[in-house]
């Protein structure tokens, strides 16, 4: 029988960062949270955790906390069916920035409406989302992969255009009256961390140029990422839906107006008969079917 008590000081520590402030959400010393955690991995015969900054699952804490949340769904949904449950009920969802910052706010605006379900996001780029699904630290998520993960489900949603955009001052300093593709790609530019693909797809589809990041700045917000272009410091690559104002009023150029970059998004779901979930992903669909491109 599994100690489902224990594995929530496992999710604990996890959302918290610490055993400290673990204990003190669930209401235990710091010293019952590591007997738990030690009890768990005694137990399995393998370490739960990666006691490093930031700590970390290992493949078993993973396997472990990904069956957790599963059952707790379900769990909800059962209590929620017989008697009314005191027990908020919580749905992880790994979400990439860019449709944070676009259109899923809206999702989690209509949500929230008349229920206390709380929507617990992550945010990933939507190349490395779907991992989180995979790995059991989220129940549903937004990919640029259409194959469902396994237990799971997925539908098409939309295309994000991404435009290549400076400002009129950059474009004056940098690139001159001619804007030519080694021009820009020997100008500053912006990407979001390491992880962000787009400029170096952006460099090779849209530029013709041999990818190399070197002159780019790392930014991790999509609002700054138009605020930093706004500025004139840099060039970017931008959902044309986040931008359509400021392209409007001409403060924000498409340096090649013909080309641009479209990235597939899908919605990921594992499949745990939860109301909720299913909800939540008619919203999802909805909202996206108004916001993208297909």
């Amino acid at each position: 029988m599994m100690d489902y008590k224990a594995i929530a000081c496992l999710r604990q520590i996890i959302e918290s960062q610490s055993f400290e402030k673990a204990g003190d959400v669930l209401g235990l010393t710091q010293s019952a949270v590591s007997q738990k955690i030690k009890k768990l991995e005694l137990e399995y015969g393998a370490p739960l955790l990666i006691r490093e900054k930031p700590i970390s699952l290992t493949k078993v804490g993973r396997s472990l906390l990904a069956h957790f949340i599963k059952v707790e769904m379900m769990e909800q949904k059962l209590l929620s069916q017989t008697r009314e449950s005191s027990v908020i009920q919580r749905i992880p969802v790994a979400i990439n920035n860019d449709s944070l910052a676009t259109w899923f706010m809206y999702v989690l605006t209509e949500f929230s409406e008349n229920t206390d379900i709380r929507i617990q996001l992550k945010t990933a780029d939507q190349s490395q989302a779907r991992k989180l699904l995979q790995k059991g630290e989220v129940v549903a998520s937004i990919s640029d992969v259409g194959t469902p993960v396994a237990g799971g489900d997925s539908v098409f949603l939309g295309d994000f255009q991404y435009v290549l955009v400076a400002s009129p001052s950059y474009i004056k300093k940098y690139l001159g009256e001619s804007i030519t593709t080694t021009a820009v790609a020997n100008s500053p530019a912006l990407m979001f961390d390491g992880y962000d693909e787009l400029w170096g797809r952006c460099q090779r589809e849209i530029l013709a140029v041999d990818v190399n990041v070197n002159q780019c700045h790392w930014l991790p917000s999509s609002q700054g990422f138009v605020e930093m272009v706004l500025a004139g410091t840099v060039c970017a690559l931008i959902p044309r839906i986040q931008i359509q104002q400021e392209l409007m009023r001409g403060e924000l150029i498409e340096l090649f107006p013909h080309k641009c970059l479209s990235i597939p998004l899908y919605w990921h779901w594992y499949k745990l008969d939860s109301l909720a979930l299913d909800r939540l992903t008619k919203l999802v669909i909805a909202k996206a079917t108004l916001a993208l491109y297909k």
